[in-house]
């Protein structure tokens, strides 16, 4: 269940969430980076001068705040009660490839949700969006009945998962097939696929793992107007991809509901991409240090206040652009680590932003940005642990709104047997729902 206990139905949910965000705008409405650049901490009110936020065990509950209970008296309300996750000591990963424990996890509980769903129903093929080297389908092979038809959109992944198959998969050729192809909302050509591929096909579940951006909406669109998709299971991500368009997003708000509930509370300047990152953005997990965050967060943030005050823009040169795990939260090795992770752009009105130089030591002058480190308060330091720590707790509510409007569309399609719920460890991977519904 993705409605909230203290709502009586979607309409009020959507309502009284969108009187939250208004009111907390300040806490994620911008991108991080520029953290500094918008003064975001100078709305913390909160006395922190005695206080170690640093410490092994913080609960930043427990602190005796009026600021912070005021926070989360509003947040607790949009609190989502899952049915916890439950371990299966006989399920096990079949595939002999290296990957990561998380992966192996994902994949062995995904094949073993598809065969608890699918088998008490009309369903004798999975068709898997996205299955990039085939390890789900060849998982599903392994260890269910079903047949699977896996689409892959990257000519290297498709290419790589029939190479592996001929070579170490030989016999699941007649029952896992593969083609390349992109899948649009406008596509009518699956059904012809499962004709050529398993012309005896009954009825189809559309699976996927880490569905990114619209594709899990693209499944759901497939999943409703096929007449022999029978269930949908499917596991969504990167929320904060979605297509833009006409000052918003194609497939966000989903639901008519939500629609009606954007347009009176001009939903366009809160429901933005800053709110799908932090949708999107994994919980701070236990083992992690908070002020390794504070680190990353404040030093990229410095980046920025430079270039701004120099009229410039950063872009990344590479998708990481600074090697973190190695600095121990060192800015200077930040810094010089930086040189090569990102190229400086000249703002100049009315033109084409021009690149300065690639070179981060001659256009930046490291000592001033390690100056502008050095003269951050330690106060910041420790408001910055707070804003960590909030968003945070925001982000399970966030997530929550994104998949609950996807919920009542299908309700609203007239899909009665439809769910989110945790099929994997969260501790092992954080994005832990499913989209479960059945015609």
């Amino acid at each position: 269940m993705a409605l909230p206990s203290g709502f009586e139905g979607p309409k009020e949910y959507f309502e009284k969430f969108f009187n939250f965000i208004q009111k907390y705008e300040y806490l994620f409405n911008f991108p991080n980076t520029d953290l500094l650049v918008n003064e975001v901490l100078d709305k913390i009110e909160m006395n922190l001068q005695e206080l170690d936020i640093f410490q092994e065990v913080f609960d930043i509950r427990k602190l005796n705040c009026e600021y912070l209970t005021d926070f989360f008296e509003d947040l607790d309300k949009f609190d989502v009660k899952y049915e916890n996750f439950k371990d299966n000591d006989n399920l096990e990963f079949l595939i002999e490839v290296p990957l990561s424990v998380k992966k192996k996890h994902e994949i062995a509980y995904l094949a073993n949700e598809i065969e608890n769903v699918c088998g008490n129903i009309q369903c004798d093929t999975i068709v898997d969006f996205g299955s990039g080297l085939g390890y789900l389908d060849e998982q599903i092979f392994k260890t269910t009945n079903f047949n699977v038809l896996g689409l892959e959109c990257n000519e290297t992944n498709y290419v790589g998962a029939k190479k592996r198959q001929r070579k170490y998969y030989i016999d699941s050729m007649q029952r896992v097939k593969y083609i390349k192809h992109t899948i649009k909302p406008e596509s009518t050509n699956i059904q012809e696929f499962l004709n050529d591929k398993f012309p005896n096909c009954k009825g189809f579940c559309i699976a996927g793992l880490h569905a990114c951006a619209d594709l899990t909406v693209d499944a759901i669109d497939m999943f409703l107007k096929m007449e022999h998709a029978r269930a949908l299971i499917i596991m969504p991500c990167c929320y904060h991809r979605i297509m833009e368009g006409n000052g918003g997003f194609k497939n966000f708000p989903l639901s008519r509901t939500l629609n009606e509930a954007y347009e009176e509370y001009s939903g366009f300047k809160y429901l933005t991409v800053p709110f799908l990152r932090l949708a999107t953005q994994p919980p701070h997990m236990e083992t992690e240090k908070i002020e390794d965050y504070v680190f990353n967060l404040l030093s990229r943030a410095v980046l920025q206040v430079y270039a701004n005050e120099h009229n410039c823009k950063l872009k990344r040169n590479k998708r990481k652009a600074v090697r973190l795990k190695t600095l121990d939260n060192n800015f200077e090795a930040y810094a010089a680590d930086a040189v090569n992770g990102f190229k400086l752009f000249l703002n100049k009105s009315g033109q084409e932003s021009q690149v300065v130089s690639n070179n981060f030591e001659r256009n930046f002058i490291i000592e001033d940005l390690i100056s502008i480190w050095r003269q951050i308060p330690q106060l910041t330091f420790k408001k910055s642990a707070v804003f960590v720590l909030l968003q945070n707790s925001m982000q399970p509510a966030f997530e929550n709104f994104v998949l609950y409007d996807r919920l009542v569309y299908l309700q609203e399609k007239g899909i009665e047997k439809c769910m989110f719920k945790k099929i994997v460890n969260e501790k092992i991977s954080p994005r832990c729902l499913a989209l479960i519904a059945q015609k």
